[in-house]
């Protein structure tokens, strides 16, 4: 009786062993197969891709091209940049269209060549969107008509025309800011783009092109304004405007540093506005129910006010119209 126990324990451990070894050498054959279709998939170089994989690749690329267009800081980075109304980045060039102080010239450099059919294929595949052309200038370059921010913007606009693109899908812009001339009077970065829905009503029906936000920086007689030519200038320009629109209206904006209180800052500001309308009210004989003074006092400053540049800067005269 024992021998029997002794033979039947002896076959359960040559059973579990035979079973643990069979187990083994599957598992090995199983690598080899696999190790052997990729191979041969990777001499190949055909794999089959879903269209969730082609839609996970796409999206990779994009959040890549996004993570290179944001710095360290989290801040856009420098260069020709077009964006949409939510702030996404539709194509960012590593240089941008440079501009030069007091001059209306706009340079292109030889890299930025593609943007005009960037813009071009973007507004093909989205035909309810316009361009916004955005042409900065600085409150200290010379006083101009247009202003340099329109006039860069204009040249821009003549270049993506001159392509073939809608000039009725474009729109020009000029946005005052402080801007960092080099020794040169050279800035890099004068033009941006911002793609937003289509106002169709520009083609409906033709419509007056509001003339861009005038700013000006008036002499001081005894605390008072001086009419000098620049001020005389602008009056002729308001006279022809509402002669010819009677929808229009002229608005008469004061702007001050932040020395001083919020609230007296204002007060000058306003003071200054109302100088302004009783000139052209007076002097150039407009219509009083058309011209109105305002004042935004310190609010909206475009220069550190903690120079004496950026402050002179601040303290301006912004003349503005409006369709009613």
């Amino acid at each position: 009786m024992k021998n029997f126990f002794a033979a039947f324990l002896i076959f359960l451990i040559w059973s579990f062993f035979g079973l643990w070894l069979f187990y083994n050498v599957q598992s090995a054959g199983n690598d080899v197969n696999d190790t052997a279709a990729t191979s041969d998939l990777e001499t190949n170089d055909v794999l089959p891709v879903s269209l969730s994989d082609t839609l996970q690749a796409v999206k990779s690329v994009q959040n890549a091209e996004a993570n290179e267009a944001v710095n360290a800081s989290g801040q856009v980075k420098e260069g020709l940049r077009a964006m949409n109304e939510s702030g996404d980045i539709i194509f960012l060039f590593d240089e941008g269209i440079g501009i030069e102080k007091n001059s209306s010239k706009i340079n292109i450099p030889s890299s930025l060549l593609d943007f005009k059919y960037k813009i071009n294929t973007y507004l093909i595949e989205h035909p309810e969107q316009e361009l916004q052309i955005i042409g900065y200038y600085d409150a200290s370059e010379n006083v101009s008509t247009p202003n340099y921010g329109e006039s860069r913007g204009m040249q821009v606009m003549s270049v993506l025309t001159s392509m073939g693109i809608v000039k009725e899908r474009m729109v020009v812009k000029a946005t005052i800011k402080q801007i960092n001339f080099d020794s040169s009077g050279i800035f890099n970065n004068g033009i941006s783009f911002i793609f937003s829905p289509l106002d169709e009503e520009r083609f409906k029906t033709p419509t007056f092109d509001i003339p861009p936000t005038k700013t000006i920086y008036p002499n001081f007689v005894n605390n008072d304004i001086f009419v000098d030519k620049v001020l005389k200038d602008v009056l002729k320009e308001a006279q022809s405007i509402l002669a010819n629109n009677s929808n229009v209206t002229l608005e008469v904006i004061g702007h001050t540093d932040n020395v001083g209180n919020a609230q007296d800052n204002y007060v000058v500001g306003l003071k200054y506005a109302r100088q302004v309308r009783s000139y052209f009210i007076s002097g150039g004989k407009l219509d009083k129910d058309r011209v109105k003074a305002t004042s935004q006092g310190e609010a909206q400053a475009i220069a550190n006010n903690g120079t004496e540049k950026g402050r002179l800067l601040n303290r301006r005269i912004e003349i503005k119209y409006n369709i009613n």
